[in-house]
């Protein structure tokens, strides 16, 4: 039985958990954590082709969840490493750098808004071909656009993340 412990592989969501443990507010939970990259990442990363940030305007028109009486989200990007850490936990959205040697960890906190702050969610759209990514929006009050993909291992995860947090957003407004 202790081998088998010692032999169990921590998710993410647990590494962003123990990342947090001290700084989470009363009752918060760590609801999941997937390696995203900055939009047009996962393309450069998997063909060395280039893309930028691009759709930003009418994103909030596209919205999967949208919070009335917030403030809009300037449609300017909010700026994020090439790859990171994206967690959602039951009061906010963290962004950490992508550390560990072997397996990702989240290493220096780069971001985190609550999820009052958040304006929006784009429905997230599916990019095929070679460098297949789930690519989406979130708008951030006062802010910004903050735009990720989750590369292919990862999109019915970051699909369910993503719809996970449309359904907070709508429960804000209720």
């Amino acid at each position: 039985m202790a081998d088998r412990e010692r032999l169990r592989i921590v998710t993410l969501r647990e590494k962003v958990e123990s990342r947090l443990a001290g700084e989470l507010a009363p009752g918060e939970r760590v609801l999941d954590a997937l390696v995203a990259f900055r939009t047009g990442g996962v393309r450069k990363t998997m063909v060395a082709g280039a893309a930028g940030i691009a759709g930003l305007a009418g994103a909030a028109g596209m919205a999967l969840a949208a919070r009335r009486g917030q403030t809009e989200a300037p449609q300017v990007p909010i700026s994020t490493p090439g790859r990171f850490v994206f967690s959602l936990t039951s009061h906010r959205v963290a962004l950490f750098t992508v550390g560990g040697i072997v397996r990702a960890a989240p290493g220096k906190p780069l971001r985190s808004w609550t999820l009052d702050q958040l304006a929006w969610v784009s429905e997230p759209e599916l990019n095929s071909g070679v460098a297949q990514a789930l690519r989406g929006q979130i708008g951030v009050a006062g802010e910004g656009v903050l735009g990720y993909e989750f590369a292919r291992l990862q999109v019915d995860a970051g699909r369910s993340m993503i719809k996970r947090l449309a359904r907070a957003l709508q429960e804000l407004e209720s």
